[in-house]
């Protein structure tokens, strides 16, 4: 996502991409800065009209999960895949469904889409 971009907007929720720069099957990374001074890094999964929004981080080991920036769905673009030992989430609902943290979810974000701009609340 374009970092540089992020700024608050409407009751604490931050810009953090326009809808048309993500594919309709497509995922994209991004970082918010928080009150304390760090960051929350998560990322975006965009199934056609709807956005999801995850913190990049693997339930098992804390690992982001991309394996090159903005690289976060598996070859087939079907699930979200971690990096470090290809556990499979279901980018709908973050339900892992394959590997060592199976059962387990990612931590979702708030997200919405307000005139093709998508906002997400840490």
């Amino acid at each position: 996502c374009h970092a540089g971009n992020i700024g608050r907007s409407m009751s604490d929720s931050e810009f953090v991409a326009v809808l048309e720069d993500l594919d309709e099957t497509g995922a994209r990374g991004f970082a918010i800065a928080l009150a304390d001074g760090s960051a929350l890094d998560g990322f975006l999964v965009r199934r056609g009209s709807r956005v999801f929004a995850y913190a990049d981080s693997c339930p098992h080991t804390g690992a982001p999960l991309a394996w090159m920036p903005d690289r976060y769905l598996d070859l087939e673009g079907a699930y979200v895949q971690c990096a470090l030992h290809g556990a499979l989430f279901i980018p709908e609902s973050g339900l892992c469904v394959r590997g060592p943290c199976a059962g387990a979810s990612l931590q979702a974000l708030d997200v919405a889409i307000r005139n093709g701009r998508i906002y997400v609340t840490p």
